[in-house]
């Protein structure tokens, strides 16, 4: 009797630690992703166009990155829809590339997209700021070469950015 009892113990605490194992495995490939940054809003260009947009990125235990940005121009009904792959965080700034999936202007179909934004605080509209999206129809990998003061900044009017180093 004793040694059915040890062999049933031993039985249940492998599949204990079987078990948690497996769980361990699963939430350590998605719970620890590593730097990310979203956000949201509209901007104001000197020249009094608006531009809208939203974006997402995260960068992976294994280093890739994915994610979405979409830009809005209404003054020319332009949409554009970017697949982003490569995300670089320093502090609070954060910048994105990846290619264009869809557009209002077949043109910018298939070229790469970049921009740059810079989290600056509570609450978003007036602090934080965003470049324009910079298209490039050659460069394989949109973030290569990005340098934190490479374009020009301007604050968001609405909205809100979040960069997580």
């Amino acid at each position: 009797m004793k040694r059915r009892t040890l062999l049933l113990s031993l039985l249940t605490l492998s599949a204990v630690a079987f078990a948690a194992a497996l769980f361990i495995r699963s939430t350590s490939a998605y719970g620890f992703a590593g730097p990310s940054a979203s956000g949201h809003g509209t901007l104001v260009l000197p020249d009094g166009r608006k531009r809208q947009f939203s974006f997402n990125a995260t960068q992976h235990a294994d280093g890739s990155v994915t994610g979405h940005a979409v830009i809005h121009n209404p003054d020319f009904d332009f949409r554009s829809h970017l697949e982003i792959t490569c995300l670089l965080v320093s502090g609070n700034r954060a910048s994105f590339g990846g290619a264009v999936r869809s557009s209002t202007d077949p043109f910018f179909e298939g070229q790469n997209g970049f921009f740059t934004v810079f989290d600056n605080g509570e609450p978003g509209k007036g602090n934080d700021t965003i470049s324009l999206v910079f298209f490039d129809p050659i460069t394989a990998d949109a973030c290569v070469g990005i340098g934190p003061n490479d374009f020009e900044q301007i604050p968001i009017d609405s909205g809100n950015v979040h960069v997580r180093p």
